[in-house]
This record gives C-alpha cells, sequence and structure tokens, in this order.
C-alpha cells in the first residue's frame, strides 16, 4: 500500500500496521516482506541511517508495496522534500506546535516544488491558483503523506487549527502520531505510560483527531509496551505503529534466554533497558 493508496486510507479510517526498522541488513529486506505490512517507518531523527542507505531502502520498501514513512530532524520543510527526493511516501514531522511551521510543511508536502513567496500567498489564501496549476499539483503530489508528532501541550492546543490547513486536493495533514516519550515527559508524568493520567491524555487526543476525521496513531518506542498500543488500538487509533526490529529482537531474545537459563537451573535475568526511540 503506496503512494495514493496509502494516504488515501488514512482519509478514509482505514486502519495501516508498521514497525520502524533500525536494521539496513539486506536479510532484514527479506524478512519484513513476509510481515504484511503496510508501511515501515525509519525514524532520522534518532537512528543514525547512512542517508544513501535510508534511499536505497525506502525506494526498495516502496517497490515491495509497503510505504516508506520518514521522520525528519525537525519541522523544517527543506528536510521533508529532501526526504520526498530520498524516496519517502509519508513524511513524519516530530514535536510540532506551531501552526506557522504546520503551513510551511503542507507547502513543501502538498505544494512541490513551489516555493517562496507564491506558495505562502496560496496557502494562507491570498491568491488563488489557476486550474492548470491546481491540476498539476495535484497529480505531482498525490503520492505524498503528511503526518505530525503530538508530543507536548502545545501541539495537543492547536490540534484543530493543523487540522484545518488544506492542500489542493483537500486536507494538509493526513495524520498524527503520538510520541509517549516527549508527550508523558512534557506532561510532568515522565515514562508513565500505563497511568490513568497518561492513558486518558493520550487516548483522548486519539479520539479528538479521529472525531475530526484525522487518522491517528501512536509509536510506543521502548520496549515491553505492546499493552500501551493496544490501549491506543481500543481508543481508535488507526495508525499502528509498534514498537521496532531492535526493541522485538530484545524481547524475544530475553524471553528464550531467560527460558533456556530455567531448564540449566539459572536465575533467569528481567532487566529492560529503559531506552525510548
Amino acid at each position: 500500500m503506496t503512494g495514493q493508496k496509502f494516504r488515501d486510507a488514512l482519509r478514509s479510517g482505514k486502519n495501516v500496521f508498521g514497525t520502524m526498522l533500525t536494521s539496513s541488513s539486506p536479510k532484514m529486506f527479506d524478512v519484513t516482506l513476509g510481515l504484511n505490512l503496510d508501511y515501515v517507518f525509519f525514524c532520522d531523527e534518532h537512528v543514525a541511517y547512512n542517508p544513501e542507505t535510508l534511499s536505497w531502502m525506502c525506494r526498495a520498501y516502496k517497490a515491495a508495496g509497503i510505504n516508506p514513512i520518514v521522520r525528519i530532524l525537525e519541522p523544517d520543510p527543506f528536510l521533508a522534500t529532501k526526504a520526498l527526493d530520498a524516496g519517502a511516501g509519508a513524511i513524519l514531522v516530530p514535536y510540532i506546535e506551531k501552526v506557522e511551521d504546520v503551513y510551511d510543511l503542507v507547502g513543501a508536502v502538498k505544494f512541490r516544488p513551489l516555493k517562496g513567496e507564491k506558495l505562502k500567498r496560496i496557502l494562507y489564501g491570498k491568491e488563488t491558483p489557476s486550474a492548470e496549476l491546481v491540476a498539476y499539483l495535484k497529480n505531482h503530489n498525490k503520492n505524498h503523506t503528511l503526518l505530525l508528532n503530538i508530543e507536548s501541550p502545545a501541539g495537543v492546543a492547536n490540534m484543530e487549527e493543523f487540522f484545518a490547513i488544506k492542500s489542493v486536493d483537500g486536507p494538509g495533514v493526513d495524520g498524527i502520531v503520538i510520541g509517549p516519550h516527549d508527550l508523558s515527559t512534557s506532561y510532568d508524568m515522565p515514562e508513565q505510560y500505563m497511568s490513568k493520567e497518561f492513558l486518558d491524555l493520550s487516548c483522548g487526543i486519539i479520539r479528538k483527531a479521529r472525531e475530526s476525521g484525522v487518522a491517528a496513531g501512536g509509536h510506543n518506542g521502548s520496549r515491553g509496551t505492546l499493552d500501551l498500543q493496544m490501549e491506543w488500538a481500543k481508543a481508535g487509533a488507526t495508525i499502528i505503529m509498534h514498537s521496532s526490529d531492535m526493541f522485538h529482537f530484545a524481547d524475544k531474545l530475553q524471553d528464550d534466554m531467560n527460558r533456556l537459563r530455567e531448564i540449566k537451573g539459572e536465575k533467569t535475568d528481567y532487566l529492560k533497558s529503559t531506552e525510548s526511540i
């Protein structure tokens, strides 16, 4: 499910399933193809990918029918267009708070190659593009998806304004993704993911987006967080962005090793890293 089909699936409320990949091993590509995923998520904010390798991975997964989502480093329209040029099918923008930033990102993802003052006049309704230009922009950007990370009180407060921004073919923003690590910290309850307060907050964000007709979900970027993802799914999440290759590896290997330790009469090890992405 790539390009326009992926974007339209989000807009129509369909569920999409994927995970974050940190490994650039060619074997990871083979394994992932057998998982029936709708997308893969590459976090270029926190993971040290080689740029050329990341571009190859985006293009390979896209050719295999799995949409590559790339999270850029910061809310920068030039980084968004760079990621699209590299092969991303969808752009995820971290820690979005300002409405002005979302206008810039909608312009970068949904109006390219327009830039500068002309783009700003069109985005803010001060100039009406010709029918010929509208048709061109629709076709040129039909395969691009824009997702926003909601990770702070300001981001939550401005969601409705984000959703009101339009592109030439409908919504400018196609979905939101909760970043629980930053969100919990910004609300003074760091990593208290399964507390009632955090579940009320995060599930409430998902419900608010879905009530506005916008796709929503969250990336639980740490170990042992399936229960959190399940709570979001129950709340109506349609973007199921579950964990990552390295965290699945760690969880499964630790469980297997503990079973083997038990057979050998040794003490089991349940220490878990609290590292988050």
